[in-house]
């Protein structure tokens, strides 16, 4: 009689002992805020915005010094990993946003693409990312960048910030631009 209760119990511990080892090789934890914190730049910070994107979230974590997007993807409701990192940085100083994007091809030939905006001037209400070309000359014009992009993509800023979550074809991915707009529409900021 005693020993099915010691037979159940060395089966939890073994289970435990399991899903503990999983969790540590995977990058999975039960808990989304310790998959945040155990996840580059391993600091400790807080939430300041995020948005969902079906079993995707983008999450901007703040660790007082710098700001990070972090995509975090959640497995059958409970497990949670971290599988994408990339820091926001403006391209120049005084610049109006500071922004990143991140891609990984998928198992269908496709890269997830994550955009992150953080919005330093108050006036810029939306966000274009776009992938026309600036060299010569950056246009204003919405329908004109519309015509010379492949992407186009309009995001509104919500508390101070604008993401993305998009699965691209191979080519479409890279040089991107990004404009921010005022609520007339209007450009205040363009750059890469």
């Amino acid at each position: 009689m005693k020993r099915k209760p010691i037979r159940i119990i060395l089966l939890l511990v073994f289970l435990w002992l399991l899903s503990y080892f999983f969790m540590a090789e995977s990058g999975y934890s039960f808990n989304e805020n310790k998959a945040l914190r155990n996840s580059l730049p391993y600091q400790d910070g807080k939430v300041v915005y995020q948005k969902d994107f079906g079993s995707n979230k983008i999450i901007i974590w703040d660790t007082a010094n710098t700001k990070y997007a972090k995509v975090i993807h959640t497995k059958w409701g409970v497990l949670h990993q971290v599988r994408n990192v990339s820091v926001l940085l403006s391209r120049e100083p005084g610049d109006a946003i500071n922004r990143t994007w991140s891609a990984s091809l998928n198992s269908k030939k496709l890269y997830e693409t994550t955009f992150a905006v953080e919005v330093k001037n108050a006036n810029i209400e939306k966000v274009i990312i776009s992938n026309d070309n600036i060299d010569n000359e950056i246009s204003e014009q919405l329908d004109e960048i519309k015509n010379n992009s492949s992407i186009f993509i309009e995001l509104e800023v919500q508390d101070g910030f604008a993401v993305s979550y998009n699965e691209l074809p191979v080519n479409d991915v890279g040089g991107f631009v990004f404009r921010g707009l005022d609520k007339n529409g209007q450009v205040i900021t363009v750059g890469r």
